[in-house]
């Protein structure tokens, strides 16, 4: 017979093992996107971050290609910053990156596909 506190101790130790998890998991939009590719052009450079489920990343800037952590800290900030959802609108996405890290920007293209398949895409060129 299992004595009085091994259940509540058990309850204890799988709240501990899954809350760590679902807040790790909580940390970022791209848990729901497929696919992302986001371009940006500013004084005549290119920057373009690619997501790609699960687990790759790239972040291009001119000629310079990186990939790994790296990257992923690179996609994980533009989201951040981006603030992307489905229904966004390109306006405040522009206004969102101009009054940020690229006040200079003369084009925007976003591309995002969810876990459904269905494509979002925001253009916008100055």
């Amino acid at each position: 017979m299992l004595k009085w506190y091994v259940a509540p101790l058990m309850i204890v130790v799988l709240l501990g093992l899954c809350v760590p998890i679902q807040a790790a998991a909580s940390g970022t939009e791209l848990m729901t996107a497929f696919s992302l590719r986001v371009t940006i052009v500013e004084n005549g450079v290119e920057h373009e971050w690619e997501y790609d489920s699960p687990n790759h990343y790239e972040y291009e800037q001119g000629d310079r290609v990186v990939k790994g952590k790296e990257a992923k800290e690179k996609v994980e900030q533009i989201v951040d910053e981006l603030q992307l959802h489905e229904k966004a609108e390109v306006n405040d996405l522009v206004k969102r990156l101009k009054s940020s890290a690229y006040p200079n920007m003369k084009k925007l293209d976003i591309r995002f596909m969810n876990g459904e398949s269905k494509l979002f895409t925001w253009v916008w060129e100055a």
